[in-house]
């Protein structure tokens, strides 16, 4: 079966992913400036996300407090494939900026 143009979804996606300080949200600024697509940082949306699944920032301070803060990240990654899937499911043509800690998914 033939799809028309008219009913093809096209999705234009760019993930970035790197370590910390690499620039991922500075070369994702540019890029949605140059090719007009919204930016979205995984950084300003997972803890909603995090949230969704049940999350608690209480319980992650006092594991930070008392394990440091590779214990809160290992924390933080039990609710990361959550949010990363959120996020492509929720944001379409975009620029994505993803945090160095949730890129291991």
């Amino acid at each position: 079966m033939e799809v028309n143009e008219t009913e093809r979804i096209i999705r234009s996606d760019i993930v970035l992913i790197g370590p910390p300080f690499a620039g991922k949200s500075t070369l994702g600024k540019l890029l949605a400036a140059e090719l007009d697509l919204p930016q979205v940082s995984l950084d300003a949306l997972r803890w909603d996300y995090y949230r969704e699944i049940g999350f608690d920032e209480a319980l992650a301070q006092e594991l930070r407090q008392k394990g440091g803060f590779l214990t809160v990240v290992a924390y933080w990654s039990l609710f990361n494939s959550h949010a990363i899937e959120r996020t492509l499911a929720d944001h379409a043509n975009c620029i994505f900026d993803f945090g160095a800690g949730p890129i291991v998914f």
